[in-house]
């Protein structure tokens, strides 16, 4: 399902894909206001990815400015339990690891090691 206002993206930017089940209904909220002082309508929605370790994720569609009515219905069709594929730029995609076990530094000069490779 298509459901977003944007124009196309242009071709040579690269996509991720993901299959998943709803969590529950999606919503439609609003962003914080932009540098303009605009407030963007989005569409929101949990998914139970199909992938070995069922993992979650968390999506977000930006609609344009005055398209709340559209962000609205897509909300009200998207319902809990159905299955859904989600297409996003890997451009301004955020990864959340919220059980890190550890973390590792690496000391500078392995750094300038790896980039002078």
């Amino acid at each position: 399902m298509h459901t977003s206002a944007h124009p196309p993206l242009p071709a040579n930017w690269p996509l991720a894909e993901y299959t998943g089940t709803l969590l529950h209904c999606a919503q439609a909220r609003t962003t914080a206001p932009n540098p303009q002082g605009h407030i963007l309508p989005m569409l929101c929605m949990d998914l139970e990815l199909e992938n070995l370790h069922r993992t979650h994720l968390h999506v977000e569609q930006p609609f344009p400015e005055g398209h709340h009515a559209q962000a609205e219905a897509d909300a009200h069709r998207l319902k809990k339990g159905m299955r859904v594929t989600v297409q996003a730029p890997l451009v301004g995609m955020r990864l959340v690891a919220r059980n890190a076990i550890h973390v590792h530094v690496i000391p500078a000069t392995d750094l300038f090691q790896e980039q002078a490779a």
